[in-house]
């Protein structure tokens, strides 16, 4: 009987892994974030929320202070939709393996009842 609860603490970490990201996923929408320097029309810092004018400097140089890598407000959401897909389908697959694998474990392991 100890190996059973071996085996269904193995697939209960998939289990919660998959939830995790599948909340991830559920948290990655709404107002895209800048994950770099997020600059207004006019190339200056902008703090706040991302609007549509804004620009995405995704990379700095500190040598020359010009932005490597730049990205628009519709590429930034594109890129968050992106990121929740990868987040639905990664959830969704570890999910279902650790609920497949403690099912399994839990009808492989059972006291069959004899009839006598």
């Amino acid at each position: 009987m100890k190996l059973r609860g071996v085996f269904i603490a193995l697939f209960l970490v998939p289990l919660v892994w998959g939830a995790i990201t599948l909340l991830r996923a559920g948290a990655a929408h709404g107002i895209p974030v800048c994950p770099g320097l997020q600059l207004d029309s006019e190339g200056e810092d902008q703090p706040g929320p991302m609007g549509p004018d804004s620009t995405c400097a995704l990379g700095y140089s500190t040598h020359g202070g010009d932005s490597t890598g730049t990205a628009t407000y519709d590429q930034v959401k594109y890129g968050q939709k992106v990121k929740r897909g990868e987040f639905l389908g990664q959830g969704l697959l570890y999910t279902l393996y650790g609920t497949a694998g403690m099912t399994a474990t839990v009808i492989a392991t059972r006291k069959r009842a004899h009839g006598r």
